[in-house]
């Protein structure tokens, strides 16, 4: 159960973190302090119940806070939007546009 819950605390922390990311660059205050909330709160847990297990002698809730960070960032990446690349991409066709013109 304690693998679980560390493994759902590292992927929610994670994605989490990456709204973080978004909401900063987004200027959305209220829902960036309202995740920031949310991911102490997730953060203070999965590394609680990760400590206590390897100080008991479990080396093994490792495995499941590593890789609930990695699935989660992963998660993240792949099924959010991301708008700095949108907008990299508009200014790349911007410049193209202008540089064909100019030839």
């Amino acid at each position: 159960m304690i693998y679980t819950l560390t493994f759902l605390f590292q992927f929610a922390y994670n994605i989490a973190k990456t709204f973080e990311i978004k909401y900063t660059y987004e200027n959305r205050l209220i829902k960036l302090l309202i995740n920031t909330i949310i991911i102490n709160t997730l953060s203070l847990s999965s590394t609680y119940y990760t400590i206590d297990y390897f100080l008991r002698g479990d080396f093994f809730i490792f495995l499941f806070f590593i890789s609930g960070a990695v699935a989660g960032k992963w998660f993240a990446m792949t099924h959010f939007e991301n708008y700095r690349a949108k907008i990299l991409d508009m200014f790349k066709e911007k410049t193209n546009e202008k540089n064909s013109r100019n030839i």
